[in-house]
């Protein structure tokens, strides 16, 4: 399902999830660096059940371009071992729209977080995302920290 003007870099094809296809939510790219059957696996806080197909990850994606329509994603680093890339990222936005049930805050969140992926003859063939999502939410609004708890 590649188109023949991406790069098969592996270190390109994740620059490009984060940046064309995460940041600019240019959904096409999604066709050129992931494979058919790609799979996400995310947070299930804060991340749909199944992700599966390019076309779930194009949803996926539009949901949380919608929520956060300033997102940005910075890549910190990226390393290669035993077949996969991890990749250390920060990320930001304002959630300015619904999240998976969780109403709009207006509220800005800055996390961390790190991503698996696998890549087969040039495409992403699964990612694997885990961040501070407790830390997410209560920078959103929708749940105290602990010493607004205590106060």
């Amino acid at each position: 399902m590649r188109s023949d003007t991406g790069s098969t870099d592996p270190a390109e094809l994740v620059q490009r999830w984060f940046g064309e296809l995460f940041n600019n939510g240019d959904l096409w790219v999604a066709d050129t660096i992931l494979a058919e059957e790609v799979r996400y696996e995310g947070p299930p806080s804060l991340s749909p059940g199944d992700v599966t197909g390019t076309d779930a990850i194009k949803e996926f994606v539009t949901v949380f371009r919608s929520a956060f329509p300033d997102l940005l994603y910075e890549v910190q680093s990226i390393s290669a071992a035993h077949g996969e890339l991890r990749v250390k990222w920060s990320a930001t936005g304002t959630h300015e729209d619904d999240l998976f049930g969780m109403e709009p805050t207006g509220e800005v969140f800055t996390v961390e977080g790190i991503n698996v992926f696998s890549v087969e003859d040039g495409l992403i063939t699964a990612v694997h995302a885990q961040w501070d999502t407790l830390k997410m939410v209560q920078e959103l609004g929708a749940v105290p920290s602990v010493g607004a708890v205590a106060e």
